[in-house]
């Protein structure tokens, strides 16, 4: 589907890494003093993915990865924005439906996967680059924005928010997901590492789940989110998705089990962590324009 036919800003949509740089700067007003001021646009999430992956690891991604799709609901004909679209996984599901599906991303490695994935699941999905604080469209022109996982990869999260709102259809939705790093997973691991450390254990050099990874630029939780979204949109919806992710040994222990039960036990924690966000893995918040 040509770009054009969803009325872009009548500016040239950037494409380089300079242009998109630019495009940050002007948007968000940073100001170049000479300073090392990095943006990392060659961004591969291929260093997430670890050589052994637990139970609840698999059970989160996939569980998020369905809750996300589930809460935009596709419909035929409607035109759907995936702000920082990663490899397409999502979008190539929400194209199924009939939907029309744009994905947004800086980085043109993710984008070359994104191709790639779109052209073997035979999808009918669009792909821009650019960068949510300044994205190439015009006001009202989308039906649903989904941001799933990348909020706190943005350099300006509040800018990606407000640009969201202002996309948006009247009427229109917004789906955005993100991990909560004041999870009750991450809270009793940093009390157990804690205690551990007080009897004198070594502490271990690998980087913990519950630190802030660093292509993050802002650590998200239940409250930061809401603050975040309160000021642009009016939330319809807010949930939890699965829980304990981050607890010390937990996916270890589901890992010894027979699958089944292992799944059984995830679930219903999912089912939990539904009615408690605040302290869920991850949060999904469905939201509408003011």
């Amino acid at each position: 589907m040509a770009i054009s036919r969803l009325h872009p800003h009548p500016d040239p949509v950037p494409s380089t890494d300079r242009e998109i740089i630019e495009a940050h700067r002007s948007a968000s007003g940073a100001v170049d003093n000479g300073d090392n001021c990095h943006f990392d646009l060659e961004w591969n999430d291929e260093q997430l993915f670890p050589d052994v992956v637990y139970p609840d690891a698999d059970f989160l991604l996939r569980r998020m990865n369905e809750a996300t799709v589930e809460s935009v609901n596709p419909c035929p004909g409607e035109v759907i924005l995936d702000i920082g679209c990663g490899r397409g996984i999502d979008g190539v599901q929400l194209a199924k439906s009939g939907a029309v599906v744009i994905g947004l991303e800086p980085s043109p490695v993710m984008i070359s996967h994104a191709k790639k994935y779109i052209y073997e699941n035979g999808a009918n999905m669009s792909l821009v680059r650019a960068i949510g604080e300044n994205p190439p469209f015009q006001d009202r022109f989308a039906d649903k924005v989904v941001c799933k996982g990348a909020l706190d990869h943005f350099a300006e999260p509040a800018d990606v928010i407000r640009n969201i709102g202002l996309m948006l259809k009247p009427g229109g939705k917004a789906i955005i997901a993100v991990a909560n790093f004041d999870s009750l997973g991450f809270k009793l691991g940093k009390a157990i590492w804690l205690v551990r450390k007080m009897l004198g254990f070594k502490p271990t050099e690998a980087r913990m789940p519950w630190e802030v990874p660093e292509d993050h630029t802002l650590r998200i939780d239940y409250s930061v989110l809401r603050r975040l979204v309160d000021g642009q949109l009016r939330v319809e919806n807010i949930f939890g998705v699965s829980l304990l992710f981050g607890l010390p040994w937990w996916g270890v222990f589901l890992g010894r089990l027979p699958k089944s039960i292992s799944n059984i036990i995830l679930r219903a924690l999912d089912k939990v962590a539904y009615y408690f966000p605040r302290l869920s893995d991850v949060v999904i918040i469905r939201c509408i324009p003011k």
